[in-house]
C-alpha cells in the first residue's frame, strides 16, 4: 500500500477499523492455503521515536533481501522469525497501530508506504487486522534478512497472499518488516468476477451490480494510464458517495476498511454482506490532491 504524505493525510480522516469477519470465513481461509495456521502473540513493539525525531534508514535495509539465499531448516532460527511474523499480527490485531508503527522498519515507512514519521503510520494501515494467519516457506539471505511467505484474512474480508522481507534493526534487535511483495491470492471457487480498469481519473467496472450469493468475489485490477493508481475498496453509508470522502460529509466513524491493493493486480474478498461498496484512489495526482478528488472513485452493489 505504497502512498505518500498527501494520500496518508486523506487517510487519516476516513479510514477506521473494519468490521468484524464472520466465523464461516474462517473455512474458506484456512482451506485457500496449505501451511498451518499459526496463533499470534501478545504484542511487543520498540520504544516509538519521539515526535520530529527523523527517520533514519539503515543503507543495508534499502538493498535487503540480497545475496543468495536458502530456506531455513534449523528450527531456532525458523522459531525466531516465525515468532516475529506472529508478533507483528498480534500488534495489528491489538488495535494500537501506532504503537506497533515501529515493527516497520524506517525504509519500509519512508519508501514503501511514502511517510517522513511514524506517526502517520496508522493512517495508511486504515484497521489493519490479521487473521487466519499462515506461515510457508521462510527463507534466509547473505545479507542477515528474511522472507517469509505469509497467507491470511486483511480487514475480515480480503484473502491476502503476500511475500515480507524482514529485517534485523541493529539499534533495537526487533526483526521488522522491510519489505512487501504481492503474490497470487487464494480465491474462493464460488468468487464472482468483476473486472476493473483504472487511468486517469477513473474506475471503469465491467458491471455494478454483482451477485454473489456466498459472499465472495474477486476483483481483477489493470491500470491502463500512465499514472501510478491504487484501489482501496470502503463501505460507506447507505446514500453516501465516493465524493463524500472528500467534501466533509462524512467522519472517520463512518467509513470501513474492506481491502487494500498492495501492488498486486487482484482484490479477493469473502464474507461480503449484501450492499454497496466503493472504489477510491488515494495516491495523489500532478497537483498532489488525492486521485479520488478529481473523481476517482466508483460503487458497485453486491447482492446475494
Amino acid at each position: 500500500m505504497r502512498r505518500t504524505a498527501s494520500a496518508a493525510t486523506a487517510l487519516a480522516a476516513l479510514i477506521v477499523l473494519a468490521a468484524g469477519a464472520p466465523a464461516t470465513l474462517a473455512h474458506t481461509a484456512q482451506n485457500s492455503a496449505s501451511p498451518r495456521s499459526v496463533t499470534t502473540e501478545r504484542c511487543r513493539a520498540p520504544q516509538l521515536p519521539p515526535v520530529g525525531e527523523p527517520l533514519v534508514v539503515d543503507p543495508d535495509s534499502v538493498k535487503a533481501p540480497s545475496g543468495t539465499s536458502r530456506p531455513v531448516s534449523d528450527r531456532a532460527t525458523y522459531q525466531r522469525v516465525a515468532s516475529a511474523v506472529r508478533n507483528f499480527a498480534g500488534c495489528m490485531n491489538a488495535g494500537d497501530h501506532l504503537r506497533a508503527a515501529p515493527l516497520l522498519s524506517a525504509h519500509f515507512v519512508k519508501d514503501f508506504m511514502g511517510q517522513d514519521s511514524y506517526q502517520t503510520v496508522p493512517d495508511v494501515l486504515g484497521g489493519l487486522r490479521i487473521e487466519h494467519l499462515r506461515i510457508g516457506e521462510i527463507r534466509a539471505y547473505a545479507d542477515g534478512s528474511f522472507t517469509t511467505d505469509l497467507r491470511y484474512l486483511a480487514y475480515g474480508h480480503q484473502l491476502a497472499h503476500v511475500k515480507m522481507n524482514w529485517w534485523k534493526d541493529r539499534r533495537d534487535g526487533f526483526l521488522k518488516v522491510n519489505g512487501l511483495e504481492a503474490l497470487d491470492s487464494p480465491v474462493a471457487p464460488e468468487a464472482q468476477e468483476v473486472r476493473v480498469e483504472m487511468g486517469e481519473y477513473f474506475f471503469r467496472l465491467d458491471r455494478t451490480t454483482v451477485r454473489a450469493p456466498h459472499g465472495s468475489a474477486v476483483l481483477r485490477l489493470t491500470n491502463i494510464g500512465k499514472e501510478r493508481h491504487e484501489a482501496i475498496l470502503l463501505r460507506l453509508p447507505e446514500g453516501a458517495t465516493g465524493a463524500d470522502l472528500f467534501n466533509g460529509k462524512l467522519s472517520p466513524k463512518d467509513v470501513t476498511t474492506v481491502a487494500q491493493e498492495n501492488g498486486g493486480d487482484e482484490l479477493s474478498l469473502v464474507g461480503l454482506t449484501p450492499g454497496t461498496y466503493t472504489l477510491v484512489d488515494f495516491i495523489p495526482a500532478a497537483d498532489g490532491k488525492p486521485n479520488g478528488m478529481h473523481g476517482q472513485t466508483a460503487q458497485f452493489t453486491v447482492t446475494r
